[in-house]
This record gives C-alpha cells, sequence and structure tokens, in this order.
C-alpha cells in the first residue's frame, strides 16, 4: 500500500490571474514555476508519500515533473479542476494507494514537516484531514481515505462543503490548522502578506 500526493498546476502563463494588478503577466509566470518547484521539492522530502502526480494541461509542467521522476497526467477537455483530480484520483488507485493527499502548488511557506504531521493524523479510513486557508473558505491541503471516498468540490466554501461530504460518507473528519498551509496566492492581499512574513524571516 502506498499514498499518493496530487499536484493540480494550472498553465504557468494563465495562474494567478487575479494578482494582475500587481505583477505582470510575466512575473505571474516566473512565480507559478517558482511555487511549482517550490512544491514538488517539498513533497519529495516526505517519506510519507510514495508517489507524486502532477495534473496539468501545460507541457513544460509536464516535462519538468517527470524530469524530477514525478509521475504526470495530462488534463484534456474543458479545464475543470474537480473533474482533473477525479481523474488522478482515480489512476493512483488503480495501484492500490491508502488515499490521495491533495496538495495545490501555490502554498509559498509550505515545508516537508507541515506535510509530514498534516500526514499523521490520519486515521483508519473512511477518514479526511484537511486544512482551509487562512479566511476558513477554501481546502488548502486534503487526504482522503479511500481515495473516491468524496466527490471534489473546489471552489467556493469548499473547506466547508468538503467537510459535509465526508460526514454524509460517515467519514471521519480531522481539521489541521497551519499558519503555513494556510496562506495561498490567490489576491494581492495574500502576495503582501507573503512579503511581510519573508521579511520578517530576514531579520530575525
Amino acid at each position: 500500500m502506498s499514498l499518493w500526493a496530487i499536484v493540480p498546476v494550472k498553465p504557468l502563463r494563465r495562474g494567478k490571474s487575479r494578482l494582475s494588478e500587481i505583477l505582470s503577466e510575466d512575473e505571474r509566470s516566473r512565480l507559478n514555476h517558482h511555487l511549482f518547484i517550490h512544491t514538488l521539492d517539498t513533497l519529495l522530502q516526505v517519506e510519507a508519500i510514495s508517489d507524486i502526480l502532477v495534473v496539468s494541461r501545460d507541457s513544460d509542467v509536464l516535462t519538468e515533473a517527470r524530469e524530477k521522476r514525478v509521475r504526470t497526467v495530462t488534463e484534456n477537455g474543458t479545464p475543470e479542476l474537480n473533474n482533473a483530480l477525479l481523474r488522478a484520483s482515480l489512476f493512483s488507485n488503480a495501484f492500490s494507494t491508502e488515499g490521495v493527499l491533495i496538495v495545490p502548488a501555490d502554498l509559498p511557506l509550505l515545508m516537508p514537516e507541515d506535510v509530514t504531521d498534516f500526514i499523521a493524523q490520519r486515521t483508519q479510513p473512511p477518514m479526511m484531514v484537511i486544512s482551509p486557508d487562512r479566511r476558513r473558505l477554501g481546502t488548502n491541503m486534503l487526504l482522503v481515505d479511500p481515495a473516491d471516498l468524496i466527490s471534489f468540490s473546489y471552489g467556493t466554501n469548499s473547506f466547508e462543503e468538503h467537510c459535509h461530504l465526508a460526514k454524509l460518507k460517515g467519514a471521519e473528519v480531522i481539521v489541521v490548522e497551519n499558519d503555513r498551509i494556510a496562506l495561498d496566492l490567490d489576491v494581492p492581499e495574500d502576495y503582501e502578506i507573503l512579503r511581510f512574513k519573508s521579511a520578517l524571516q530576514i531579520t530575525t
């Protein structure tokens, strides 16, 4: 048995469009690339993860993932995160996984110990471990066992929706509060918080 991490990645030049008022397209592309590589490098250091699966329609992203010996799935058809994650989870389930860990590629402060501690919270299936974003609206990390426990519902209020769906299936729900996991980069305010935290780390 094994635990797979699934990393959905938007095309680098299209991601983070809500940061367009403070970053140019080239700057956003470089930021997205940095976040993507940071996520893979972080997950590759976590012993509890046996395989990583990157899901994207960006050929450059898929090529870089394979260069790091990471599995890939090409996202086809209409771009839709939840369908892409369903496809990826079904793919991983064919390899007898112990559920799946969904990690978005936009958590700039994420560290290997954050992922290790998160995974350590899992119990016997059916179960779900989940971390919300800092607004407690979105889902910033999610582990479900079995892999097909719920239909993924990323989008508006996904944190509450994922908890609701898991409870409907009779699964135990464990909520993990972690400030580093909670910071994603969706809007300019998030970016400013990151700059503040980064400056604070340099001066301390």
